[in-house]
């Protein structure tokens, strides 16, 4: 979003002007932080300018796609414990089931999530996490928020991600947690996530009038449609 490229110096006077130029619909749109969030996300835009995206777009031309596709599949395959944790916790012991059926499959006959087998032996992929896990109990989003490098969040879903590292395989090996081994997965992750979401990036520079107000828009309802869809389930497990 090159034209929302900003400079340190304005991140700090967003920083500093937060506390005070909260305007009443931000607050009716539940982002009493929007002078801090508009700060974060123009500098999310620059560092993406600057060096995300670029470095997206080279990986995505020196790696086939085949190749791609399998890391993809071996970045969801390891995320499959958090999810199965979440739908144990959300009282879907079908779901679960069925998770834990695609990771041991994915892992050892999909030679470590690189092939996805589960989904041709129709065993569906759920995608959830403890943000959802919470709002399905009843907990409130909270007000709106930007995080430096990850994008839109709330007090919820960023409570959400720290708690979710734990049942994360990449946490469980400490010669992988505690060593550069993690910031290499972590930045596999981000590129193939920013590939994920090119098109909706280019789809609000094109498109949108506010970028910022777009984007806040697009996430809350993906988080209703994906909170909705964990409170309203059919929880038996869908394989033959």
């Amino acid at each position: 979003m090159r034209q929302l490229r900003l400079a340190g110096p304005a991140v700090l006077a967003g920083l500093a002007l937060a506390a005070c130029t909260t305007r009443p619909e931000s607050l009716q749109a539940n982002d009493p932080f929007e002078p801090l969030n508009r700060a974060v996300f123009s500098f999310n835009a620059a560092a993406d300018d600057a060096v995300i995206a670029p470095v997206a777009y080279a990986y995505r031309d020196a790696v086939p796609s085949p190749a791609r596709k399998g890391v993809r599949n071996a970045l969801r395959n390891l995320n499959e414990p958090v999810v199965f944790a979440n739908l144990l916790l959300q009282g879907r012991p079908g779901d679960a089931f069925a998770t834990a059926s695609r990771f041991g499959l994915n892992t050892i006959v999909g030679v470590g999530g690189l092939f996805d087998v589960a989904s041709e032996a129709n065993i569906a992929r759920r995608d959830t996490d403890f943000g959802l896990t919470l709002g399905h109990w009843g907990v409130e989003s909270g007000p709106y928020m930007v995080l430096p490098f990850l994008g839109p969040s709330s007090v919820r879903d960023t409570f959400g991600r720290f708690v979710d590292r734990y049942p994360h395989p990449t946490y469980w090996v400490e010669d992988v947690r505690e060593t550069e081994a993690i910031w290499v997965y972590r930045s596999i992750f981000a590129i193939d996530v920013r590939l994920q979401l090119d098109e909706t990036f280019q789809s609000l520079e094109r498109s949108a009038i506010d970028p910022y107000v777009q984007l806040r828009s697009v996430y809350r309802q993906n988080r209703a449609n994906a909170l909705e869809t964990a409170q309203d389930f059919d929880d038996l497990p869908d394989f033959d």
